[in-house]
């Protein structure tokens, strides 16, 4: 019989073939790379970043790197769509998801509760407001325009009958002349104020004392100034309002007008911080069909998701968003103090780096992304 040393001997170098056999299959199938049971993967339902299609399978942009980092991982995963983020915060913190995907924005009060991965897309708060187009809609913006002038208007309009009587007053002497262009009523005092001030200066009144005179030089000196400072005031008024209208949108636009946003979405986050109120809504599609109805002045949310549903239901009837209030990025949300945060890092670097994931994302968002 072979001596047990020598039998150890001989069989040794065909069990450490077989076993790099056995392991070069393993990592040709892909199981070596599996670690663990496959992932859990919360889908926030926010399209174009995820969203459940007609069929019954889950798609958009998130879903679309996902399936990249997951490849690059070896990970297996099972994607669950979540229609309310303050869910998909509350899985992340019981840990009933290991990651969650979407339009998930890095902001203070999530970074509080949960962990995030290296920044997936480009992103910030913006602004959507309504298109109104047409004579109606001009009249409406003057109209608006009038009512918050109206301070200056009646101004101008006190200054019109005080000057009025104060000519009357200064042309009584003249009244028993009877002379056709003396101004010998108080009618004729704001008429002539009237007229003298819209530079149109008919002559049929004219002041014909000494002190009618002086009134009359200083009411027209006034009333250059007057004229100059209402049109000056309507048309930067109107100009204002064409910019809340849809050309770029700030943060002090913003108050006193009826603002909505999607319930716990970075939207509603920013208004927070702000101390804004808002109409909130638990989907987006629902505040823009608001905005469109005219319930709501404008609605607050990430530039992606507005430019995306506006595009595709809302175009024509809302204006889409021009820049951000405040950038921001997205990124996958991971349990605090996940083991995966290092390992998808990683896979997102390169993957987001490259110009063929910026040819996709362009896709979905354009080059303004």
């Amino acid at each position: 019989m072979m001596p047990r040393s020598s039998l150890v001997r001989s069989l040794a170098p065909t069990f450490v073939r077989s076993l790099a056999a056995a392991l070069a299959f393993l990592a040709s199938t892909g199981f070596a790379a599996a670690q663990g049971p496959p992932l859990k993967v919360a889908v926030y339902d926010a399209p174009p970043y995820g969203h459940v299609e007609p069929d019954g399978s889950v798609d958009g942009v998130s879903v679309d790197l996902w399936r990249r980092v997951a490849e690059s991982l070896g990970r297996e995963y099972h994607l669950v769509p979540v229609a309310q983020m303050e869910a998909i915060l509350q899985g992340l913190e019981r840990k009933d998801y290991d990651v969650a995907i979407g339009a998930i924005t890095i902001t203070p009060a999530r970074l509080a509760r949960v962990d995030f991965s290296y920044p997936t897309h480009r992103s910030g708060a913006a602004v959507a407001v309504r298109q109104d187009t047409g004579p109606m809609a001009a009249l409406a913006s003057y109209a608006s325009v009038l009512g918050e002038l109206a301070p200056l208007i009646a101004l101008t309009f006190a200054l019109l009958i005080g000057i009025g009587v104060a000519m009357w007053l200064a042309e009584r002497p003249m009244q028993p002349h009877n002379h056709e262009y003396v101004v010998d009523t108080l009618r004729d005092g704001v008429y002539w104020a009237v007229v003298t001030m819209t530079t149109v200066g008919y002559g049929d009144k004219t002041p014909k004392t000494t002190a009618g005179r002086v009134i009359a030089v200083v009411w027209m000196l006034a009333s250059v100034a007057l004229i100059s400072i209402l049109s000056t005031s309507i048309v930067s008024r109107m100009t204002a309002e064409r910019v809340v209208g849809g050309l770029r949108v700030t943060e002090a636009n913003l108050a006193g007008k009826r603002l909505a946003a999607v319930a716990h979405s970075s939207g509603a986050e920013y208004l927070d911080e702000r101390h804004l109120r808002y109409a909130p809504f638990d989907e987006l599609a629902a505040a823009l069909t608001a905005l469109s109805d005219g319930e709501v002045d404008a609605v607050v949310n990430s530039v992606g998701a507005l430019q995306y549903l506006i595009s595709t239901r809302f175009k024509g009837a809302i204006r889409p968003p021009q820049g951000v209030l405040e950038p921001a990025y997205m990124a996958i949300a991971l349990p605090p103090g996940s083991p995966l945060k290092r390992p998808l890092d990683e896979a997102l670097v390169g993957i987001t780096a490259s110009q063929g994931w910026r040819q996709i994302e362009d896709g979905y968002f354009g080059s303004q992304q």
